[in-house]
This record gives C-alpha cells, sequence and structure tokens, in this order.
C-alpha cells in the first residue's frame, strides 16, 4: 500500500459521518508530486454519506408535501469539486422502493456501472436500508447535476446541482452565483403518473398547475446579491422535471460561456432556455451604481397542458445591489428572445465530425397503444425495462452481446461499433417539445428545423458545431446530432421529461460490447451483484434472463401501439405554444408551420 492510498484512508476513517461532510484529502509538499501525475496538483477526494428519504418540505404558506430529500433536507445543496477531484458517495436507501444516483453529463468513461440508471446499468439500491457506493471521477469542468434514475423519483426531488471548477478557466470573473431552477407540483407524482397516461385527453391534459423553486427558495422570494462593478458567473440548471425556463435580468445583457459543460467562444444575449436536464453558465457585469436594485425572470414554459391562463408563470426575484434601493423594473423590448443553440461555438474548436458509419432516425410519436394508456415511443416502441440489468447481459452473454435482439425487443436497443461516428436524425410528430439527453457524450448538433408540411425552414451548423449532452426538439420539428463512440458503455438516449421517461421515450445504445466485456468484465464494484439479488433480480443472461435469444413471451407482452390514434403534431385549436416564440427563431412567431427535412423518412440502421 502507497504512503498516499494508506494516509487517504486513515483520513476517511477518522472523518466519515456527517450531514454532506465532505472528507476532503488534500495533499501537499512531497505529495504534489504524485499528484501531479494524475494531471491535478490539488486533487481532493470528496466523501459524502447520505440517506435517501421522504421528508416534508412546506411551500411558504402554499402547502406541504413529502419531498426525496438527503438527510433529512430538502431542497439538496448543491455539490461542488474541481477538475480532477474524486466523489465518493455512500448511499442509504431508506423508501420503500429502489433508488439511484446519476451524475448527469458526467462520461463515466470506464465506470459505466456508476451511471445509476436502473435496470440498465444497475439494479437500484435496495429499498428498506440498502446500501451502495458510487465512486466518481470528476474529469470533466463546467455544471452538472446529480438526480435520482429510479421511476419518477426525481419529480419528488431527488435532484441537485453539482458544479466542477476547472483550476484553468478560460474566463475571468469576481464570484458565481449556483441557481438551479425546478418546478414542484402540488401533487406527488404517482398521481400526476395516472392523470398523464389516461387515454382520455380530457383527463390527460387537465391542469396541473407547478410551482417554481429558483435557488433553493420559493419563486418570487430568491434575491441575487450584486456589487457595483463586479462580474458574476450565473450557473443555471434546469433540475426541474416538466417544464421550460426562460431566464433574464432587468437592464442585465448576460454572455454564454458554457452550456451542458462544455465552455463556448462568449455570446451576448438578453435571455436564455433551458429546457429539464439542461444546464448554462452566463457571465453579468454589474452595474457601476448601487442605486437601484432590478428584477430577475425564471418564467416557466407550460406547453405540455392545456393552461393558456398559465402560460407563462412568471417567477422573478431580485437583483441586490443594496438593501435600502428600490427596484427599477426595466421594459425589455424583446422579452423572449434567446440564444439558440446553433450560434454558439465551443472553445475547443472540435471540427464537424466525419460522415457517419452509422445512421439511427428516431421518430417521437405519442398516442393510445393496445393496454389502453396513453404513452411515448420511438419508433412505435414503448421502452419497458429488461428482467436483466442492460449492462449484465452484455458482460455475460459473449459473442451474443453484439446482436442487438439479446437486449430485448422493448429495450430499443441499437448495438455501436467502437469509434464510429453515429448520426442520430430525430423527428419530433409531437406537437410539443421534448429535451432529449444522451448518456456518457455530448454531440453535435448538426442542423434543426421542421418536419411541418409547408414553407421549408431548416438551420445548419457552423464548420465548428454546438455540442451539449441534451437538444430540445420542438414540436413538429427534428434535429440531427452526431457523437463518437468512442466510450464502451450501455448508455440511454431519452426525452429528460420525467414522466415522458415513464410513459416510454427511451431507448438504448450499448457501445463496443466486446470492449465492455474486455474493460468491465471483473472491474464491477462490491455490492453490485449483491444488491441485484437482494431485490430477486436475475444477473446473467438475455433481457429475459435466459440464454441465447430465447425472451419468452417478451413481444407478446409488450403494449402495441394504435397509429390511428396517435397525437399529431398539429396543436389542438387555442393551445397556447409560447415556447415557440422563445428560442430565436422569428418565423416561428409568425407561422408553426414547416418543411419536410430531407433526411426524414422511415426508421433505419445502416453502417459501412
Amino acid at each position: 500500500m502507497s504512503v498516499l492510498t494508506k494516509m487517504t484512508d486513515d483520513f476517511r476513517q477518522r472523518s466519515r459521518g456527517g450531514w454532506y461532510t465532505a472528507n476532503v484529502v488534500r495533499m501537499v509538499g512531497c505529495l504534489l508530486a504524485a499528484l501531479l501525475v494524475v494531471g491535478q496538483a490539488d486533487a481532493a477526494t470528496l466523501e459524502y454519506n447520505w440517506t435517501v428519504e421522504w421528508v416534508d418540505y412546506s411551500m411558504e404558506s402554499l402547502f406541504t408535501r413529502k419531498a426525496i430529500g438527503i438527510n433529512g433536507k430538502w431542497p439538496i445543496p448543491a455539490v461542488v469539486g474541481t477538475q480532477g477531484d474524486t466523489l465518493v458517495v455512500h448511499v442509504t436507501n431508506k423508501l420503500e422502493e429502489a433508488t439511484s444516483l446519476h451524475f448527469h453529463g458526467l462520461f463515466q468513461n470506464g465506470t459505466n456501472y456508476y451511471d445509476g440508471a436502473v435496470m440498465v446499468t444497475e439494479c437500484g439500491v435496495p429499498p428498506a436500508g440498502g446500501t451502495f457506493t458510487y465512486r466518481v471521477a470528476l474529469t470533466q469542468a463546467g455544471t452538472f447535476w446529480i438526480h435520482s434514475h429510479s421511476k419518477s423519483q426525481t419529480a419528488d426531488g431527488l435532484r441537485m446541482p453539482l458544479v466542477i471548477r476547472d483550476p484553468h478557466e478560460h474566463y475571468t470573473y469576481d464570484d458565481e452565483i449556483i441557481l438551479p431552477l425546478q418546478d414542484w407540483f402540488r401533487e406527488p407524482a404517482s398521481v400526476l403518473m395516472k392523470q398523464f397516461n389516461n387515454a382520455d385527453p380530457h383527463v390527460r391534459f387537465r391542469p396541473a398547475i407547478p410551482y417554481g423553486i429558483i435557488g433553493g427558495q420559493c419563486a418570487n422570494s430568491k434575491r441575487l446579491r450584486f456589487e457595483a462593478g463586479k462580474t458574476y458567473r450565473v450557473r443555471l440548471s434546469n433540475i426541474g422535471a416538466t417544464f421550460d425556463f426562460h431566464f433574464s435580468i432587468d437592464a442585465h445583457p448576460m454572455r454564454v460561456i458554457e452550456i451542458d459543460g462544455v465552455a463556448v467562444k462568449q455570446h451576448v444575449t438578453h435571455g436564455i432556455t433551458l429546457s429539464p436536464g439542461q444546464r448554462a453558465s452566463v457571465l453579468v457585469s454589474a452595474l457601476d451604481t448601487a442605486e437601484w436594485n432590478y428584477m430577475f425572470h425564471a418564467d416557466m414554459y407550460t406547453d405540455l397542458l392545456e393552461m393558456p391562463k398559465y402560460n407563462p408563470l412568471n417567477f422573478t426575484g431580485t437583483v441586490e445591489y443594496s438593501p435600502i434601493a428600490k427596484t427599477r423594473r426595466h421594459v425589455r423590448a424583446m422579452p423572449w428572445m434567446a440564444v439558440s443553440d446553433l450560434d454558439l461555438e465551443p472553445l475547443d474548436r472540435e471540427p464537424m465530425l466525419d460522415p457517419p458509419d452509422t445512421r439511427v432516425t428516431l421518430n417521437a410519436y405519442s398516442g393510445i397503444f393496445s393496454d389502453q394508456t396513453f404513452r411515448h415511443s420511438f419508433n412505435n416502441i414503448t421502452y419497458a425495462a429488461p428482467h436483466v440489468p442492460t449492462i449484465l447481459t452484455a458482460l455475460t452473454t459473449g459473442d451474443m452481446a453484439m446482436n442487438a435482439s439479446v437486449y430485448g425487443h422493448t429495450s430499443n436497443t441499437h448495438v455501436l461499433r467502437h469509434l464510429d461516428v453515429v448520426e442520430v436524425l430525430i423527428n419530433n410528430y409531437d406537437y410539443y417539445s421534448h429535451p432529449f439527453h444522451l448518456h456518457g457524450h455530448v454531440f453535435q448538433i448538426i442542423e434543426t428545423g421542421s418536419i411541418r408540411q409547408g414553407r421549408v425552414y431548416w438551420k445548419s451548423a457552423m464548420q465548428v458545431p454546438t455540442k451539449r449532452d441534451t437538444v430540445l426538439v420542438r414540436g413538429g420539428g427534428y434535429a440531427v446530432v452526431r457523437f463518437r463512440a468512442d466510450n464502451p458503455g450501455v448508455w440511454l438516449f431519452h426525452c429528460h421529461i420525467d414522466f415522458h421517461i415513464m410513459l416510454g421515450l427511451q431507448m438504448t445504445f450499448v457501445e463496443a460490447p466486446d470492449m465492455i466485456q474486455e474493460r468491465m468484465g471483473t472491474a464491477l464494484p462490491e455490492k453490485f451483484r449483491e444488491n441485484c439479488i437482494a431485490q430477486g433480480i436475475k444477473t446473467t443472461g438475455n433481457a429475459a434472463g435466459s440464454r441465447g435469444l430465447d425472451l419468452g413471451n417478451e413481444d407478446a407482452e409488450a403494449p402495441t401501439p394504435y397509429p390511428d390514434r396517435f397525437e399529431s403534431y398539429d396543436p389542438p385549436p387555442g393551445w397556447q405554444l409560447i415556447s415557440y416564440i422563445i428560442h430565436g427563431n422569428k418565423d416561428d412567431v409568425e407561422s408553426i408551420a414547416s418543411p419536410t427535412h430531407k433526411g426524414n423518412a422511415e426508421s433505419t440502421q445502416s453502417s459501412h
């Protein structure tokens, strides 16, 4: 055992425990050279003991309901580290169902088993006292978040910001503000799920009015304290379950410098829109005088539900220069216009990826299925979890792991070869937007546009395309994204509206199964299989826990769609699609009719 390992282990044993106790191991002096070997001169181990449990949360004087908190607290505070640190989280689950933690936006290169997707990369932390330890290398820098990837637990509150600071930050600023934005319903997610998958549209779309929580406080009460003449990095993250937020500050232009953990060339804007799962950093220069305070806006767009009276929901807070100053309301000439993804240029200047080796088309539909419920689907397949976690199927089926069928029809799996350039065309046939998130990667956004009939409109990427891990595809729209399959593992691709995940709008990429077996076959963490066995979950074989392609009655049990009962991408009369106005395309203000993309065709998967 090395001196460094011995000192680290001794320190952990002495200091383990407590609420958010970050047991920080910082080595200096003679250990500096050892730390430089891994490229980080001041690396730390951030160690936490978290008990996941229900807590009571009071929405000021409005209502009190249960939320899933950590160590008795909700909202859950941000986790802050530095690139090069290691995050160690010991989880004890006191819920009545399995739980997990997903470190949203982190690549988990070589540690796919810590990605936190239940029945995909793990079995979940068992209920009623089950435990598991996540060990996550913070190799990236930027604004991320942590949330459950088990059932609808994110919607019930198991979510928090994760900030990883760059020791070699490109931009200069005086201070930073971590500002998570989240929606919050009076009803628990289990009640809302029964509403949202009801076959009767009068039930499905009846108002479920959300409330806003901004920076951990009830909306309209949050204060951001500015000092005249200083520059602030505001780290924004939409960690909510359902709705978009549009953020702006009266009389204060912003400079976008990061999206989804990708540093970008600064871009001036008066507002930025974030869908669930998306993050951004903006630089805001304080004014030179503290004579006035100003308002900031976090407007929530509720296009998903038929609530024109409540769309948008205008939440505000105060940018406070002085506790005794009055607040000046600034009239904004274009209050809803926002920066477009395709206008942002990554600082690393990675050129557009080579012509793709593999093309995948994903058609997103929603409608009534054969079990008489409303569901979402990709290519008419509504996702259902396999009986064996997909990563274990990849690890235990030998050469069969290269065959997508072994993972089961309802996992909607595409197998990718190592280092292939993968192009995904996403067609959204719904009339509302979907924010699509890819685990394990960022992707380049190559093109966006409309699949509606009529006027032709699309927008193509620059030679240095925008990169992020969550892209918003508007109703009746499409997006083309590309990524390189350079991270062997099992990675979900899904809508990040929590209820749409539950209703089946997700699919699976199994990337380089042969290399998964080579790199992770003997590396599964302690308690990984034990937690599966404790919950009666099989740990070997295909999606059904059998050999070869014998999947039993899986296909017969899967609900199938009624194509004549799909939703249309044309919204119902009177539907108020405010979000169309806010994404920087004035054509959408005039009309929401546009083209058929040249690649909009039937679903295919092709290679060389």
